[in-house]
């Protein structure tokens, strides 16, 4: 194992810290983006203002059913610390990547020696998808932790590495991805292990390395307790999540059964293309590498066999991207429980410094433009914030209604006040009887309203997307 580190590598990691340092100290500096991080956001500061900790809330009385609560429970409690913020709701979320940092390097100098285990890290904060996705408030960061942290405990466990604490860590990772993103987790861990332990025939004494007794007691007793309670408190859960979520949304394209939002139609095998930019540039490298590998395969090369520990990095890496090939509703973030696997493996493929520092130094800079560019919010995604927030302590008071659809941003930056409004007939109402009220209406639905706005309604703010109007009997 190799233990040197020269300046160059020193260097690089002091400007990977540096944008990390950066992703960090901007968290706050930018509003809560709907759909993603405005939803759970939202989710978080409802479960804090209602002391709800078992059922989360999509909205007041309606429970959320799509995912389990720890994301949530991480966020409503950063909220109860640092108050209700951006910084205060992405800031547990990136603690879980610098978790992820930690478990890498450690289970890297294990095994590969210092200087590898530095490039790992490098190559691993220099990934787009994965710095780009630390800090934001969504499941992806806790569920990569927690896919880490189950297969390099396996890994240790299998190896006779402190087998019981290991084996019981692996168990208790797997409880993690159950309360983070519920069976999927197991699911990605179990087919990596499998496809790995049949293509090194090793299949018996890989699960018999495990301490299942004490293992499946722990699973069992950080597991169940809230699965139950869930679906005592709202009956129908577990139908729900179970069969909804984890079978009819990834095999049924543009699945319609989504009671949260819309599904995410992509082609078929998607989920690889998604993976090369997650993974880049690293992702190139490693193509030409199982091309360089195949080849020297067909030629009958005796330099074709896989050390147990690359193959296992392998199939760690590729375990979410053969679950989703033939799911039609993917996201990006998908690939992102074997991106450490892929960085371990990038770390042993380099052999040219040069290129190495060259590849992160561009991808740290890309990666700093973007971090500036959404602080600076020129993106295409939109929050409620801008529209709202100049007037919150009016709307503390008077009532705020959004037309025909209401954002999640809309209901995180008014605390809860932004409500639902759809009928006309209750639209005329209001502005006969309510003495005064806000009214936040999309540029393509004014022209149909303006008659009956123009009376008694006042522009009072105006964004890209939408108009606030203050409406009072006394214009």
């Amino acid at each position: 194992m190799d233990s040197s580190i020269n300046p160059l590598l020193r260097w690089l990691l002091v400007i990977g810290i540096a944008v990390l340092s950066i992703r960090l100290i901007s968290l706050g500096f930018y509003p809560l983006y709907d759909t993603t991080e405005a939803r759970y956001g939202e989710i978080a500061r409802l479960m804090l203002e209602t002391g709800n900790w078992v059922t989360p809330l999509f909205d007041y009385d309606v429970p959320f059913w799509g995912k389990p609560p720890l994301q949530t429970w991480i966020s409503a409690a950063s909220f109860g610390i640092f108050g209700v913020n951006e910084f205060a709701a992405r800031l547990p979320h990136f603690l879980c990547t610098l978790v992820t940092l930690f478990l890498t390097y450690r289970f890297a100098n294990q095994y590969f020696g210092t200087r590898r285990a530095v490039i790992s890290i490098i190559v691993l904060s220099a990934s787009i998808g994965f710095t780009i996705t630390a800090g934001t408030v969504m499941t992806d960061s806790a569920l990569l932790m927690a896919t880490t942290l189950a297969m390099i405990s396996f890994w240790r466990c299998f190896q006779g590495n402190n087998s019981s604490i290991n084996g019981l860590l692996f168990f208790a990772a797997l409880s993690l991805g159950m309360l983070i993103k519920g069976p999927v987790a197991v699911v990605i861990i179990g087919i990596a292990l499998t496809v790995w332990s049949v293509s090194q025939r090793c299949f018996i004494s890989a699960i018999s390395s495990l301490p299942w007794g004490k293992g499946l007691l722990l699973f069992i007793a950080l597991t169940l307790p809230w699965y139950v309670w869930a679906e005592i408190r709202t009956p129908g859960f577990l139908e729900y999540f179970i069969v909804g979520e984890h079978i009819q949304r990834f095999l049924v394209s543009g699945w319609q059964g989504d009671l949260y939002g819309t599904a995410h139609k992509e082609p078929r095998g998607m989920i690889w293309l998604f993976w090369i930019g997650a993974a880049f540039p690293w992702s190139l490298l490693l193509m030409k590498q199982f091309m360089t590998f195949v080849t020297n395969k067909v030629k009958g090369s005796q330099q074709t066999t896989l050390q147990p520990i690359t193959s296992y990095l392998i199939c760690w890496m590729i375990a979410p991207l053969l679950l989703f090939t033939l799911s039609g509703n993917i996201l990006p973030a998908y690939v992102l429980p074997g991106i450490t696997a892929m960085a371990l493996l990038a770390a042993q493929s380099i052999n040219s410094q040069r290129w190495l520092a060259i590849s992160a130094t561009l991808v740290y800079a890309l990666l700093t433009f973007v971090i500036a560019w959404v602080c600076f919010a020129q993106l295409s995604k939109t929050s409620e914030k801008e529209l709202i927030n100049h007037h919150m302590q009016q709307i503390d008071k008077t009532p705020l209604y959004y037309w025909k659809k209401r954002p999640f941003s809309a209901q995180f930056y008014s605390q809860g006040h932004a409500k639902l409004l759809t009928d006309e007939n209750t639209l005329a109402n209001l502005l006969t009887d309510k003495d005064e009220f806000y009214l936040a209406i999309i540029h393509t639905e004014e022209s149909d309203q303006l008659s009956m706005l123009s009376r008694l309604c006042q522009n009072i703010e105006q964004t890209r997307d939408r108009t606030l109007f203050h409406c009072s009997t006394a214009y």
